[in-house]
């Protein structure tokens, strides 16, 4: 039997639109960097004779979005420093330590398992744009990646925006998005897109109890997560 060149091109276009996309969430997700975000958040504090030493599970429970918001529950009250000024500072700490930091478990073969499906892989997320793409080269990671999208400036407000403005440039249908975070933020960026499908996994900055707030739909690790 044989096919016409325009019935062809259909078939081609239908599978295209059809594929399926995974966008990944990076800080929490992919990258493991709650101890190095911790050790900054002790340090910045205990600089300003605020409380300090919280622990991963006290961080987890407190951590938040919009950012400013988790500072306000640390005590900053930002009346001799900006939150930019915040901002500003955490970054420079965490570029200096970023070093320390290594893939989630379980995420390299999570997406190898995604590429060899024939997915198309994405990471979205409030990370600069250029530190983020130095950071996924640094790993080793990039080249796993068909886009990857990162905030334009380093106060991290939202992904809701960025994200938005993603998906009315592209071709993706959210129907056929599956969505991996590691916060509720996540959850609601992925609602802010018109994907239901969004898994949580508490491997990174929130707890598994904050998470299931949100959503039943969580997991204790991306071991845990079935594309």
């Amino acid at each position: 039997m044989r096919i016409s060149t325009g019935s062809f091109l259909m078939l081609f276009f239908d599978i295209i639109m059809s594929m399926k996309t995974v966008i990944w969430d990076f800080n929490g997700t992919i990258l493991d960097d709650l101890h190095l975000c911790l050790d900054i958040e002790n340090q910045m504090l205990e600089k300003r004779g605020l409380r300090a030493g919280y622990t991963p599970e006290e961080y987890r429970e407190l951590f938040c979005f919009p950012v400013i918001e988790y500072y306000y529950k640390l005590g900053y009250t930002f009346e001799d420093e900006t939150y930019e000024d915040i901002s500003v500072e955490f970054n420079d700490l965490y570029d200096r330590g970023f070093d320390t930091c290594r893939l989630v478990e379980g995420f390299e073969e999570l997406i190898r398992e995604s590429i060899e499906k024939g997915y198309r892989n994405v990471i979205l997320s409030a990370s600069r744009h250029e530190a983020l793409l130095n950071q996924c080269h640094q790993l080793h990671i990039a080249h796993y990646f068909d886009e990857i999208l990162g905030m334009d400036n380093a106060l991290a407000a939202s992904k809701v925006e960025m994200a938005k403005k993603w998906m009315e440039s592209s071709d993706v249908s959210p129907e056929e998005c599956l969505y991996i975070g590691d916060t509720d933020h996540d959850f609601e960026t992925a609602e802010a897109l018109g994907i239901s499908n969004c898994i949580l996994a508490a491997c990174g900055h929130q707890s598994y109890e904050v998470l299931k707030r949100k959503t039943e739909n969580v997991v204790h690790s991306l071991k845990e997560v079935v594309l």
